[in-house]
């Protein structure tokens, strides 16, 4: 099996690796990190409620 990945080095490249070499690239700390493809949308909190001790 192969990854398409890219690399710390060379983000601008997209580069397709086997398996062994995959795992040897990330556990060097070497694949950059994709974004997410399809982000969620954002949802909306509800504001955090307060309380306050009557003094």
């Amino acid at each position: 099996m192969t990854h398409r990945i890219r690399t710390t080095k060379c983000p601008w490249q997209e580069l397709e690796v086997a398996d062994a070499e995959y795992l040897d690239l990330k556990r060097q700390g070497l694949l950059l990190e994709d974004p997410d493809p399809a982000p969620q949308a954002a949802t909306p909190t509800a504001p955090k409620k307060t309380t306050t001790k009557d003094q």
